[in-house]
């Protein structure tokens, strides 16, 4: 049989040069192209032909790599390498995203639960960048991918060459405002109040914008059982028996002690849950400030099985709440969501402030 009529990659795919290299777009002094190595595709960033020899140019691209390198978040597109590339020049090689961008899957008209996954991953991608003290400063739609296997958005084309600690505009306000302009673009009919809020300089990072969300979609998930109350007022009213009139009031009594005392338990178990992950980071942040390189303490004992660890701290905690489905699921989505961005935090640190071997 042919080795074309094969669903395998050939030999001569499979190569360390690059192959297929294609002009995407030149925009300003940068030029985008695919290409292929290893028969993987990815995206190269060099400098236009003018811009090639140029010092402060290259100083700039070397500045964005360096800075694109310590990003490492799933909703990020990766940056790998900087190398020389034949008759392209020295370029950033980046990931590839097979995807959409967020106008054009809009115009899918995707589910609400799509675009509430793709708000609060843009959310995450946000929160962590901003952790790191960087500024996306061009977030809009265009750079926001969906990928077709999955549908999870990759944040792209960040405006890392002009970030610089001395500039005023280097601030998250501009990429809050700018996602209330996503925002909009998601919920053309909801978060109105939210949307003005970014736009008025309310929120002083994307953590509390989360909150202010989270809180919205709580408020809402109890609209059920406030309808169900209001019904039972009004039946009660209508009655004409007050044995029957006594019963609803009792039944209206016991839906709003339970709403309470769900409400309370919910905040103790969050509280437990900050508690507990702030003992399992405390040592891995030990770890950290003892590590005298980034292989060093990715190598740790602590480090390699803190996952492991940390899942069965978890499990023990939401099996506390067994007896009540919404908020066992609560605990491990909460759980998972700030674990996991603590740990993320302490690798960027560490990337950031030691050296890797």
């Amino acid at each position: 049989m042919d080795i074309s009529d094969s669903g395998f990659i050939s030999p001569a795919a499979f190569s360390a040069d690059w192959q297929d290299i294609t002009l995407l777009q030149q925009r300003n002094h940068n030029c985008l192209y695919t290409a292929s190595r290893y028969g993987k595709r990815y995206v190269l960033k060099g400098l236009s032909a003018d811009c090639q020899s140029l010092t402060d140019m290259l100083l700039l691209q070397q500045k964005e790599f360096s800075l694109g390198i310590t990003l490492s978040h799933p909703n990020i597109a990766e940056t790998y390498f900087l190398e020389e590339v034949a008759d392209c020049g020295r370029c950033i090689v980046m990931e590839y995203v097979d995807g959409i961008t967020l106008a054009e899957w809009l115009a899918t008209n995707p589910s609400h639960s799509a675009r509430q996954r793709a708000m609060l991953q843009l959310l995450d991608a946000l929160e962590y960048i901003h952790s790191l003290q960087l500024v996306h400063h061009d977030l809009k739609s265009s750079n926001i991918l969906i990928t077709r296997n999955g549908q999870n958005v990759k944040l792209i084309d960040f405006g890392l060459s002009e970030l610089d600690t001395t500039n005023p505009q280097n601030d998250i306000q501009h990429d809050i405002q700018k996602f209330g302009e996503i925002l909009q673009l998601l919920f053309p009919s909801r978060y109105k109040r939210l949307r003005q809020q970014c736009q008025n300089g309310r929120f002083a990072n994307m953590a509390a914008i989360r909150l202010s969300i989270e809180k919205r979609q709580r408020r809402q998930k109890y609209i059920p059982y406030i309808i169900a109350i209001i019904i039972l007022i009004i039946s009660a009213l209508l009655s004409i028996h007050t044995y029957r009139l006594y019963q609803e009031s009792e039944q209206m009594a016991q839906v709003a002690n339970e709403y309470v005392q769900n409400q309370q338990r919910e905040q103790e178990m969050i509280e437990q849950i900050y508690r507990l992950i702030d003992k399992e980071i405390e040592q891995l942040q030990s770890v950290a400030d003892k590590s005298t390189s980034y292989f060093s303490y990715t190598q740790h004992p602590l480090y390699m099985g803190i996952w492991a660890l940390q899942a069965q701290v978890r499990d023990s905690l939401a099996n506390c709440y067994a007896d009540n489905t919404d908020l066992k699921y609560r605990c491990v989505e909460i759980w998972a969501q700030e674990f996991g961005t603590r740990v993320m935090q302490i690798d960027a640190q560490v990337k950031e402030t030691k050296p890797l071997y």
